[in-house]
This record gives C-alpha cells, structure tokens and sequence, in this order.
C-alpha cells in the first residue's frame, strides 16, 4: 500500500467490503436453492413430447373383470354419450378418463351398492379411433310396458359381450314407480314364428340373486304394471 494517501487507502478498502459482500451473497443464494426441501421449478417438457393422459375414447371396448362377483365381467362399450352400462349399476360415464380412472370409478361403485368390497380390473380390447354411433354393430330391441323410455332400442355390441334383459332396461330408463318386477318375461320369436313367453324375476336380479337371460335379435321385453287391490 506505499505511495497511497489516506483518502485513497479508504477508498480501496471500501470497494472491497462491497466486493466481499457481494460474493457472501452470492453464495448464499446458491446453498439456498440446493437446500432440501425447496420445490423446484416446473419442468418444461421436450418439444413434441405429449403430457396428456392416455383417455377412453367414445367407441372403445373396456374389458373388465371383477374378482368377487363374475356377473360383472364382460366387455363394455363406451356409447355415444361416453358411458358404459353396468348390470344392476346402470350408467357410468368413462370418456375422458385413463383406463386407471374407470377402474377406481368402477371399484368405487361396487363398493357403495353392490359388494363389501370389490376387486377391478379394466383393460382396453381395442382402441376404435374417430368411430361413430352409426358406425358400430347394433341389435333391435323393444322394451315395453313400465319403464322409463318404451319403445325399440338399437343397441350397440361388441365381440363376446352378450346383451341382457336387465342390460336394456337399464337403457330404456329403468323401471317406473308401478313396474311389477316379478312379472316382467321376454316374448321371442321361434322359428315356427310364434312368439315364446321367457319369464325373468327383476327383483331378483336387482338383488344380485337371479339369473339374467340373454337377447336376440327382435326380442321384446316387457314389463307389467302392478295390479292394486282397491
């Protein structure tokens, strides 16, 4: 420091206290963004990398396999609307969600109606990209008497996944207030072109405890009206 006046030396030795606080400072703020805890910022994602989830589309058939009640097992087509019908569930709407979405959807439904508890699986049979309702195979119904919505239904069908009476009656709205569930029967027409009466118990089935049976192609299932005793 020889040569330096005392108004100099003050100088100098001021621009290094700023220097040397400046580094401390420096340095603070890297230990503190490595420090555990702190959230780092978001990632951006690569270009051409989608994030999005991988959803069920309208058209799709969903496998699903339910490991206490076999009843529930089957393939399912997501409909127009984006749901799927469940037997004794009735509509849930699954377009839109990842496959793991529907299962714990599903799972959750079982749990609040039908079993204790419920076991899922669901799986993708085939995934039917940009497949319109008019596009899929159908089959002709008619659903008369106390439901809902009376009437033929065309509804739609996937490979190895029959259609049950329960099944259309769950399309055509359900039951009504004065449905007589144990009289309800399917009226099929026989090769000789007569019509064949096929009773089936709603209420049992309802419950979990009776045996469905599948549709054909033009069968009727109806659906009496209570008798009331004045």
């Amino acid at each position: 420091m020889t040569g330096m006046d005392n108004a100099t030396m003050r100088k100098f030795f001021l621009r290094l206290g700023i220097l040397h606080s400046l580094a401390l400072t420096l340095v603070g703020c890297q230990h503190q963004d490595s420090a555990p805890g702190v959230v780092p910022p978001p990632r951006i994602p690569e270009a051409g990398v989608s994030t999005a989830t991988n959803q069920v589309l309208i058209g799709e058939a969903l496998e699903l396999f339910v490991m206490e009640d076999s009843e529930f097992n089957g393939n399912y087509v997501v409909r127009e609307r984006g749901d799927i019908i469940l037997p004794k569930i009735g509509r849930l709407q699954v377009a839109g969600k990842s496959v793991e979405e529907v299962q714990t959807l599903v799972k959750k439904t079982l749990e609040a109606s039908q079993l204790k508890m419920a076991t899922v699986i669901v799986d993708r049979v085939r995934k039917v990209q940009g497949q319109s309702f008019e596009q899929m195979p159908k089959m002709l119904v008619y659903v008369v008497g106390s439901v809902a919505r009376p009437g033929q239904h065309l509804l739609t069908m996937t490979r190895g996944a029959p259609i049950y009476s329960y099944d259309a009656i769950l399309i055509a709205g359900g039951l009504n207030q004065f449905a007589d569930e144990r009289g309800a029967y399917i009226l099929r027409r026989s090769s000789g072109g007569e019509r064949v009466k096929i009773p089936i118990d709603l209420r049992a089935l309802r419950q979990g405890t009776g045996k469905d049976v599948e549709l054909g192609e033009g069968d009727m299932v109806f659906v009496p009206q209570r008798k009331f005793m004045f």
